[in-house]
């Protein structure tokens, strides 16, 4: 009988232990307090540039799935390179958010976004899900095909909002 009490005890231990596993695995793959304490960036273009900068190409975001609001620029240096910069942005604030350059046509024919794919261009994680906030572009981004930028959930596999970028 006292065999039975300790083996009893032992597996509650065991599933106490792996319940508790669990939890922490949730709580960080979907990080429940991040819907509530947002993050705010204020980081303009870098000083140096900003005599340099020539816009090309803007746009509005608005909400595919989430309130997302705000303009995504896209300037050049005096030596080619290419800077997005986003102001006066807000979204939801969730965990791996990702600034994605898309196909223009790639969302109109409803088909979910898959990551990696021809269609889009991962420029980074999202710095913060509010303000201001600039990304250095690749080098060789055709605009004429990516002029779309997209704040995309990689852990809802959800894009939050759009902003389709029109010549300056």
């Amino acid at each position: 009988m006292r065999q039975d009490v300790g083996k009893s005890s032992h597996r509650r231990v065991v599933w106490s232990t792996l319940a508790l596993i669990v939890l922490f695995g949730l709580w960080y793959a979907f990080r429940p307090e991040k819907l509530f304490v947002n993050k705010r960036v204020a980081e303009p273009p870098p000083a140096a540039l900003l005599g340099q900068l020539t816009p090309l190409y803007t746009g509005s975001f608005h909400g595919d799935r989430r309130e997302t609001t705000g303009r995504a620029t896209v300037y050049q240096d005096s030596n080619g390179g290419c800077m997005l910069t986003l102001s006066n942005f807000s979204t939801s604030n969730e965990p791996a958010l990702q600034v994605i350059l898309l196909d223009g046509s790639s969302l109109a024919d409803g088909q979910d976004l898959i990551p990696g794919s021809d269609k889009d261009r991962n420029i980074g994680e999202l710095k913060g899900n509010q303000g201001e906030q600039s990304y250095t572009l690749p080098a060789d981004v055709d605009f004429n095909r990516f002029n779309t930028v997209a704040i995309y959930s990689a852990g809802l596999h959800a894009v939050f909002g759009t902003a389709k970028l029109e010549p300056f």
